[in-house]
């Protein structure tokens, strides 16, 4: 059974050599984290990763022909949506043990990538593909397992995520007296320096910090202020969102409008469209269907979604040597988001396989997929809002030394019970 896991291998020591070397280039100086990681996230947020998802739901999937396909991809999509139940009630209950809101909607975004965002596409086709002894198949089941983090949960992490980022800065201006519109725009970008003096208040939980500009307040507003900004955290404990805060109109029209601007919500409704219009067909190269002459657009896009986790990785290297420290998150923390991810997301999916009916074949690539670290777009999205990068890089860098030994036990698990066997043709 060696063969089988050969292609993880490779995909382990990819990963390893780019996350180095993005780490040893912040070392020598020959790029810089501050300037690069906010580049490369706004790269792969407006480029790279549209292009990848257009491709994916848009050419390389038929949704039309394709056997079993919609079980495999309502399996993944129940799998996220128990995820996000789980990440809604972990956030319910360390804010009822503190009997405050101590998590927001930004911290279950956070939860929720940790349990259900899949490296399904990068990961997931070569460790198919082993498996299966078959190039198709592991293409097959990798992009359609990705499918509904496309169409289900990207979008609803968006929406958390503008909702985070519009608290935040409702917070802001409420502790410096700034407008919130003007506040609200500058919170997810990371381009503006700011020149004047910081100051850092502690929040109920002991990892996160918000940054408040002083400008020209006096010393007794600015206390005053904190002490509101303070009291403000103090919501019910049940409050995942500032309940006042959900009648203000112009709060979700402005969120609504970020939603739909969003490049990666416009490359799902443009994948789908083609998909839907069976547009795809003519664009999938090589294939009986392919028009000659338009094998560029498919070979662009996939050529610059394939960019989106080495992008990643090395950026994620040279974040975390201007950290200095590759463990950001308390040990049992990491431990506890481990087997969360590497043992129960797999059980759950054991389970659905078999409520799904689905056949040995996708039933057992299927459970494998789920075995895979979180994605490396993760931290990307992470980045992008200012909320998680800590708790997601340590998810991933994890996760992946994890891979191998995970997937070659959950093969052995299966095989010894004699669940889920595959014949290779």
């Amino acid at each position: 059974m060696t063969w089988v896991y050969l292609p993880v291998l490779n995909a382990l020591i990819q990963i390893l050599i780019t996350i180095a070397l993005g780490f040893v280039s912040d070392f020598f100086g020959i790029v810089s984290a501050d300037r690069l990681v906010p580049e490369a996230v706004h790269l792969v947020f407006y480029v790279l990763l549209p292009s990848l998802i257009i491709n994916g739901i848009g050419i390389q999937i038929d949704l039309y022909t394709e056997s079993n396909v919609w079980a495999f991809i309502v399996a993944f999509l129940i799998l996220r949506a128990i995820a996000l139940v789980l990440s809604l009630a972990i956030a319910l209950l360390i804010n009822w043990n503190q009997q405050q809101r101590v998590l927001g909607l930004g911290d279950v975004a956070v939860l929720w990538l940790s349990l259900s965002w899949i490296s399904t596409v990068i990961l997931g086709v070569p460790i198919c593909t082993a498996v299966f002894e078959n190039p198709t198949l592991g293409a097959k089941y990798g992009i359609m397992a990705g499918i509904s983090s496309f169409i289900f949960q990207l979008p609803l992490q968006l929406m958390f995520l503008e909702c985070h980022a519009a608290e935040e800065a409702q917070r802001t201006s409420e502790a410096t007296g700034r407008s919130t519109n003007g506040a609200r725009e500058e919170l997810p970008s990371q381009e503006k320096e700011r020149e004047s003096a910081v100051i850092t208040i502690q929040e109920a939980s002991e990892e996160s910090f918000h940054q408040l500009s002083t400008e020209d307040i006096a010393p007794t507003a600015i206390g005053d202020r904190i002490q509101e900004a303070e009291l403000h955290l103090r919501r019910s404990w049940w409050s995942l969102v500032y309940a006042e805060h959900l009648p203000d109109m112009d709060l979700w029209l402005d969120i609504l409008r970020r939603v739909l601007k969003n490049p990666v919500v416009d490359g799902i409704f443009v994948g789908i469209v083609i998909s839907l219009s069976t547009a795809g067909r003519y664009l999938r190269c090589p294939s009986d269907t392919c028009v000659e002459g338009l094998e560029w657009i498919s070979a662009t896009l996939g050529w610059l979604g394939n960019c989106v986790s080495p992008l990643s990785l090395f950026a994620m290297g040279t974040w975390m040597h201007s950290q200095r420290k590759l463990i950001l998150i308390p040990i049992p923390n990491l431990c506890v988001a481990m087997v969360s991810k590497l043992i129960v997301v797999p059980l759950l999916m054991v389970g659905l396989a078999k409520g799904m009916k689905l056949n040995n074949e996708s039933a057992r690539a299927a459970v494998l997929i789920a075995t895979l670290p979180i994605s490396l777009a993760s931290f990307s999205l992470a980045r992008q809002y200012n909320v998680g990068e800590k708790d997601l890089a340590a998810n991933v860098a994890f996760g992946t030394l994890l891979m191998l030994p995970t997937v070659i036990v959950w093969n052995i698990v299966l095989d010894s019970v004699g669940l889920y066997p595959i014949e290779i043709v």
